[in-house]
């Protein structure tokens, strides 16, 4: 089954795709798909999809 969430990530001065995964792939999951859908002060807002067993 996939799952979809928006998860908020710390964000850095010069993020990038590559800083964005790292920060995905902590949580244990593989994403499928991710996309930025809000930039605030401090965080990034990503919906973020991937496979749940």
């Amino acid at each position: 089954m996939i799952k979809s969430e928006i998860v908020q990530i710390k964000k850095i001065e010069d993020f990038d795709n590559n800083y964005i995964e790292k920060e995905l792939n902590k949580s244990g999951t593989i994403p499928v798909r991710w996309a930025v859908v809000d930039i605030a002060d401090k965080y990034l807002s990503v919906a973020v999809s991937y496979i749940c067993e």
